[in-house]
């Protein structure tokens, strides 16, 4: 009897590691001028994942299957697009590539990692969720602080738009898109909690990262999280009334923040399509463009919007289409062939013309498809599935699903790899539980 205690003993002690190890990514969003933590953090999962499946010949879940069977599909497809557009072997593995104009892969890897069944589910999301609560509001409390003292390091960034927060990520939009999403999720738990002294938590986890994410500045950021908000206030009550209720509770909460995070200025920026940001984005934007216009159903190759120089005359420029070579069918299907590779954070500002230009209709319609899929899934699981725990985090997912939509209208946060490694890393968990709670497994 004593060792069999012993061993129940040791397999929760090797439980409890190994789920800290798997939700480890979630104390690492909002680093990213240290890329390494969160690169290892996201391969000890996916070695953990491959171990599990080879070495004790495991199978991945059920719902996992049709939603990988999907993403392998895009991910053979923008691979093959990569190489018939004249790229190298070398580039494709090269760090430089996979750190910018290949972050798709790395972002998306959680998807596959997490749809191996070795641990439970339910208590690695609740730990992951503890994880980033945790992380996001002692950043939002040292945000703070620096705010209010003017003393402005570290955490800080002076940029066009004065002094952002950016937390140690390289941009305001970085941190700014993660608030988005991880306030959602807050309230999502708020609302769902039943506990009065976890509500009260989770109200001041809800403010707090409000200031942090008005601190960051992030137009797109405001945007995305008011809209994933309203989807997740909504699918939690489902009555008009108490939907605007909540809606003119969240709009007093975050008036008083609004003004003292001194944000009121780049909300009202947001229509000022003079304002130079929004300006040099149209401009993206007709340059994405153009590249769609010269290839519409495959693209121009993944990973090559950065590879074509622009010379200051406008597109319409009878002589523009000159300087560059694009193989194949002109207007129908052809590729940028040059041998010109340009591995930086630029991209089109918006995710829908960037994999059009890039990976054309196929690429966009593949990528979408894959999204509407999930949603739907999470959506099926969310009004099938009676445990309290599991809906938070189905509903978490939705909302950040709809984020996602919004906040790809100004940045490429399709394969952002700050804000994706958290949808990806949620996603997949909800759809674990899905697979959990449908067969009534305890793992």
């Amino acid at each position: 009897m004593k060792v069999r205690s012993d061993t129940l003993k040791n397999k929760d002690f090797v439980n409890k590691i190994l789920y800290f190890f798997i939700a480890l990514p979630g104390l690492f969003l909002l680093v990213n001028e240290y890329p390494m933590f969160a690169i290892e953090s996201n391969l000890i999962v996916l070695i953990l994942g491959l171990f599990f499946l080879f070495y004790y010949r495991g199978s991945i879940t059920s719902e996992h299957y049709k939603v990988l069977c999907i993403l392998l599909v895009i991910y053979i497809y923008f691979t093959l697009n990569y190489f018939i557009s004249n790229q190298t072997l070398k580039n494709f593995f090269s760090y430089q590539f996979l750190r910018y104009d290949g972050s798709f892969y790395f972002s998306y890897m959680l998807f596959f990692a997490l749809a191996i069944p070795y641990f439970n589910y339910k208590k690695v999301a609740n730990l992951y969720f503890k994880f980033i609560f945790f992380t996001f509001s002692a950043f939002s409390l040292i945000a703070i602080y620096m705010y209010l003292s003017k003393n402005f390091f570290t955490f800080f960034k002076h940029q066009g738009t004065g002094d952002t927060f950016t937390a140690l990520n390289f941009a305001h939009n970085a941190s700014g898109s993660a608030y988005a999403v991880v306030s959602i999720f807050l309230i999502v738990f708020l609302l769902k909690e039943q506990k009065n002294k976890l509500k009260i938590l989770y109200a001041i986890m809800v403010v707090l990262c409000l200031v942090g994410l008005f601190l960051t500045k992030s137009r797109g950021s405001y945007v995305g999280f008011a809209v994933g908000a309203l989807v997740v206030i909504w699918f939690n009550f489902r009555s008009i009334k108490k939907f605007i209720i909540s809606i003119l509770v969240m709009i007093v909460i975050s008036i008083p923040i609004i003004f003292v995070s001194d944000a009121f200025k780049r909300i009202t920026q947001i229509f000022d399509f003079k304002e130079g940001n929004i300006s040099w984005r149209f401009v993206l934007w007709e340059r994405a463009l153009y590249m769609f216009r010269q290839s519409p159903i495959f693209g121009i190759g993944f990973g090559r919007f950065n590879d074509i120089g622009f010379p200051s005359a406008r597109l319409n420029d009878f002589s523009f289409e000159r300087l560059h070579f694009f193989g194949g069918y002109p207007k129908i299907v052809s590729f940028f062939m040059n041998p010109n590779y340009d591995f930086s954070n630029a991209h089109a500002h918006n995710s829908y013309l960037q994999y059009l230009a890039e990976t054309g209709i196929v690429g966009l319609g593949l990528l979408v498809f894959f999204w509407i899929f999930v949603f739907k899934k999470m959506l099926r699981a969310y009004n099938t599935v009676e445990d309290n725990f599991s809906k938070k985090i189905f509903l978490c997912s939705m909302g950040s699903i709809i984020a996602l939509f919004t906040l790809a209208i100004s940045e490429n946060y399709f394969s952002a790899a700050t804000v994706m490694m958290c949808i990806s890393m949620v996603v997949s968990l909800s759809i674990g539980v899905y697979w959990q709670e449908k067969n009534k497994i305890s793992l």
